[in-house]
């Protein structure tokens, strides 16, 4: 019995001792536990670590979070409604459809009948008046009955009809349909031979750019990429008129994707359509490409202007509410929802159920509180509900009016990139900058990389200084690389990033004649632009 409250005093002692030495740990144990979302967010935007031994200093940079506020942008799994696929070799079928005669032709191949096809071709022939409308249907069915009937022969017969052509534009349509002949039967080198061919023949100049296309399209499958952009460049540099620049500016988001360069690809997609504006259907390709790549300012803006010209096109708008909801404006994706849903699009109404589902409510909150109102005893917290109700609304409002206009302005300057990216000099950018207007640097370009570095004051830090580095990979006047900004001496103020530290990726591009370098960020989230100037301000 005695020795119990020795045995107490023991473990009393033993316990006070071990907290006494731990004290510090279990404090930072605790902070750990309570603080962990803070610190598992710092963590994830970790860009760099420093560690240094004499003066014991320890540095961490961190960007900033994506957004202000607490909710997370999100990317949303088969939201988007896809785009039809439609090549050239389908449109030009489809087309042909129209015509009486080949409902028959057609279905005569498909059942295997080749003389009945042959028939009714030549029953056509017979009424048919105008002679390069023949030739031009002539091809068409000698392609079938190169892709149905297995006939080979139809390869040559094509080749002596577009040889023989009474016009330009009926040599180009035989030669188009030789072509797909040739391409699924992956004789590319030949396909290759006859576009060079039809180059050097044709006099027109719209024709000659088509030849052209359809040639670097040919490389292109001939695994010669490289070549083919390189053509297309070279002939870009010498078109004028817009039509043909907008095939040119297709083709080469084409070849760009083959070469991996997916960004540039969207890029020239939606260059092609600076040129050729009302092309509804390129439209919306261009927009689902860019969202797919997650290159949001030209989503949305080529589905906001297809809406100005198509306001009923409910997959527009159903992709549309899927960018406003990835960027967390739910309400503007339901309303984006809803105009799709009025015209029967069944994705759009699963999104907005999901969407509601989820948590939007805002129209039902409404309807529920005008209810509430209607009652003797109204609770005071349905009239805060009509009020957050209404912020949220002019808050989203604001926001996506905000990025609407930050991304056609967007746009614009990519627009100018694209161009100067094909078509500028990489000697425009070298050579005596100043940083918005005040700073001297030098921007030093060698074997299409760029660099430049200089320094400047860090005002919220008294005397110290930020060493600034641009590097980047350049193609004519326009280069994509990475701007970095880091205070000097690696004061203990990098931590948690308190000095300002940045790092962005951006393109930049020379305009206004050789006087203005632009720089933007690479993404529609980030704020970041800077611009440099051939004479101080």
């Amino acid at each position: 019995m005695s020795d119990t409250p020795n045995t107490v005093l023991e473990i009393t002692q033993i316990i006070t001792g071990f907290l006494s030495e731990n004290m510090v740990s279990l404090l930072f144990l605790v902070l750990l536990i309570i603080c962990r979302d803070a610190i598992s967010n710092f963590i994830s935007r970790l860009t760099s670590f420093s560690f240094r031994n004499g003066n014991s200093e320890i540095g961490m940079n961190a960007v900033a979070p994506i957004n202000g506020s607490n909710e997370k942008v999100v990317k949303l799994s088969n939201a988007d409604e896809k785009p039809i696929d439609h090549d050239e070799e389908t449109e030009k079928e489809e087309k042909a459809k129209e015509e009486g005669w080949f409902s028959e032709m057609h279905t005569a191949f498909e059942n295997g009948n080749l003389d009945a096809a042959e028939k009714v071709f030549k029953k056509y022939a017979l009424e048919e008046k105008d002679e390069v409308k023949l030739e031009e249907n002539k091809a068409i069915y000698l392609f079938f009955k190169f892709e149905k009937g297995k006939d080979n022969a139809a390869i040559l017969e094509l080749e002596e009809l577009a040889r023989t052509a009474k016009t330009e534009e009926s040599k180009l349509n035989s030669l188009t349909w030789l072509s797909f002949c040739l391409s699924d039967s992956m004789q590319y080198n030949k396909e290759v031979q006859i576009w060079e061919k039809a180059v050097n023949e044709f006099k027109s100049e719209p024709l000659i750019t088509e030849a052209k296309v359809n040639l670097a399209h040919a490389m292109n499958k001939d695994n010669d990429p490289v070549q083919a952009r390189g053509l297309l460049i070279s002939r870009l540099l010498k078109v004028e008129e817009e039509n043909q620049k907008a095939k040119i500016y297709e083709a080469l988001s084409k070849i760009e994707e083959s070469l991996g360069n997916k960004t540039i690809s969207i890029y020239c997609k939606d260059k092609s359509l600076e040129f050729d504006p009302n092309n509804r259907d390129e439209l919306f390709n261009s927009a689902y490409a860019a969202s797919n790549e997650d290159i949001d300012d030209i989503s949305i803006s080529n589905y906001l202007r297809l809406i100005r010209i198509d306001g009923e096109n409910s997959t527009a708008l159903n992709n549309l509410g899927v960018r406003a909801q990835e960027a967390g404006l739910k309400i503007k994706a339901i309303d984006n929802y809803k105009k799709a849903a009025s015209y029967k699009n069944t994705l759009a109404m699963a999104n907005q159920g999901y969407l509601l589902l989820d948590a939007g409510f805002t129209e039902e909150a409404e309807e529920i509180a005008k209810k509430a109102l209607e009652s003797d005893d109204t609770h005071e917290n349905v009239y805060r509900l009509i009020t957050a109700i209404n912020e949220k609304k002019e808050e989203q409002r604001e926001k996506w009016e905000k990025l609407s206009k930050k991304s056609l302005s967007r746009q614009k300057l990519i627009r100018s990139y694209i161009e100067q990216y094909y078509l500028g000099n990489p000697k425009e950018l070298e050579g005596e900058w100043f940083v918005k207007g005040v700073t001297q640097t030098k921007v030093v370009v060698s074997n299409h990389k760029l660099e430049a570095s200089w320094e400047e004051p860090a005002s919220a830090l008294g005397g110290s200084k930020y060493s600034v580095k641009l590097i980047g990979s350049v193609s004519g006047s326009s280069f994509s690389g990475q701007y970095t900004k880091k205070l000097i001496g690696d004061s203990p103020n990098t931590l948690l990033g308190l000095a300002g530290n940045t790092s962005n990726t951006c393109i930049g591009f020379v305009s206004d004649g050789g006087s203005k370098l632009t720089l933007m960020a690479s993404k529609v989230n980030d704020d970041f632009s800077l611009f440099l100037s051939r004479k101080n301000a």
